[in-house]
């Protein structure tokens, strides 16, 4: 025969469980765990494009691949193989003028406040 190590041969009552929940594990915000975005720089893209192009005349004399100074944006022109004549760009001509445009005004509104 067992004996229980109480006074009265009873095993001593358990405490009852702690009714609260428990709090969520706690997560690093979400800033700290995303990986850091990598921006190529400029030359990089230049550079990129340069390359696209000249695959790309490997394969296909009309598409041309370049990148607009002003904006930073990439241009895509199709070009006659015969003429050399632009057939289509994108963006196009006038939305590349617009930008520049909007850039000029940004820059203007932005000199103004400071």
């Amino acid at each position: 025969m067992m004996i229980s190590p109480t006074t009265n041969g009873f095993a001593p009552a358990r405490a009852a469980p702690d009714e609260r929940p428990s709090p969520p594990p706690t997560s690093p915000p979400a800033e700290a765990t995303a990986a850091p975005v990598n921006v190529p720089a400029h030359e990089q893209v230049k550079q990129a494009a340069q390359m696209i192009s000249r695959v790309i005349q490997t394969l296909s004399r009309n598409l041309q691949f370049s990148l607009d100074d002003a904006t930073g944006k990439t241009v895509v022109r199709v070009v006659d193989t015969e003429t050399g004549e632009t057939v289509r760009q994108i963006p196009s001509a006038e939305m590349l003028d617009i930008s520049r445009t909007l850039d000029r005004l940004q820059g203007l509104l932005i000199h103004q406040k400071a």
